[in-house]
């Protein structure tokens, strides 16, 4: 399994762009796909993606932590994310509140999937820090890394 980010910038190196802010770039657009299998999902999208990444985080450590169903409601769509944790697997719901409709329902190995996680998050802060050193101190930086380290910490307990 692995998990891609696409953002709406194609990469990092728009923070060496002057006139970008960096806190624009940790709000731009992102799409978050699950390949698995030959078969690429788009998992969710939305604006504000540091936002939603780092609840993102904090969705999947409660979700290993207490086991309660989470919901992750994204900005910039009408989708809300439900997210439980059957036996070793996560399923994830996509309702549509616009249609009122469910829009489809994935499984997945919850310690793959957290795993595959980490490891895109992993990657995309470190290109960022790479780019631009200074992001470090962004307060939406410090919290995606935080997260990153909690679940590395719960990939490593098992």
């Amino acid at each position: 399994m692995k998990i891609r980010f696409d953002l709406e910038e194609d990469d990092v190196s728009v923070l060496k762009n002057k006139t970008v802010h960096a806190d624009y770039y940790l709000d731009s657009y992102l799409e978050v796909f699950v390949i698995e299998k030959n078969k690429e999902v788009l998992l969710f999208f939305t604006t504000m993606h540091s936002t939603i990444v780092i609840d993102f985080n904090q969705l999947l450590i409660e979700l290993h932590q207490t086991g309660k169903e989470q919901t992750l409601e994204t900005f910039g769509n009408a989708n809300i994310y439900t997210f439980k944790k059957e036996g070793g697997n996560i399923l994830i719901t996509n309702f549509d509140e616009f249609s009122n409709t469910e829009e489809w329902l994935y499984s997945f190995d919850f310690m793959e999937f957290t795993k595959a996680y980490t490891k895109e998050l992993r990657r995309y802060l470190h290109a960022m820090v790479m780019e631009e050193a200074n992001i470090m101190k962004r307060p939406n930086f410090v919290l995606l890394r935080q997260g990153l380290l909690e679940l590395e910490d719960i990939v490593q307990e098992n």
